[in-house]
């Protein structure tokens, strides 16, 4: 068995609908063992969670709305941004560097949750001094300190403050076409 290489390969959101069972028991015992793990990964992936910066992963998501014949995906997926702008304005597009995390963007996506976090490590290496590390999240208004836009193209975010200090990530979690029901 090869190691994959892309983490999007590590792992699989789907369980299989249909088992061939083993009569005889050294190999019913194995199954068992080799199922039960195959659902612990699954479930685990999908409770946990699986994101990859720049690329999207499906979510597991299955969300009908407006039209219940059409199911449509959720989707998964986070921008890491070595350090946030000095009071400024970073612009994240598919050229760019971070670059923009989603592939695809079609006439139905649909933003359902974004939100971002900053970081500032302790300037202390051994953490003794206290208060030298930060931490916050924001959404993509209401923090006085920072703010972003999404579009189809680009994220934009602005920055009232010196926050060049801060890396961070801004996470987002859409809905894009799925298949026809019937």
């Amino acid at each position: 068995m090869t190691i994959p290489t892309n983490p999007s390969e590590l792992f699989t959101p789907f369980l299989p609908s249909t088992y061939n069972i083993p009569e005889e028991e050294d190999r019913l015992k194995s199954f068992l063992v080799d199922g039960f793990s195959g659902f612990s990964d699954v479930i685990n992936d999908k409770k946990i969670g699986t994101y990859l910066s720049s690329r999207e992963t499906f979510g597991g998501h299955k969300i009908w709305y407006a039209n219940t014949k059409i199911t449509r995906n959720g989707f998964q997926t986070f921008v890491y941004i070595k350090s946030l702008p000095n009071t400024a304005t970073q612009i994240i597009t598919v050229t760019s560097s971070p670059e923009y995390p989603i592939q695809n963007v079609n006439s139905q996506l649909l933003m359902w949750h974004t939100w971002g976090t900053a970081s500032r490590p302790a300037t202390d290496p051994d953490n003794t001094v206290n208060g030298t590390a930060d931490y916050f999240s924001f959404s993509n208004e209401g923090d006085s300190r920072i703010s972003y836009t999404f579009s189809n193209k680009q994220i934009v975010i602005t920055t009232t403050t010196d926050l060049s200090a801060y890396y961070g990530f801004i996470v987002a979690e859409y809905i894009k076409a799925g298949t026809n029901g019937t």
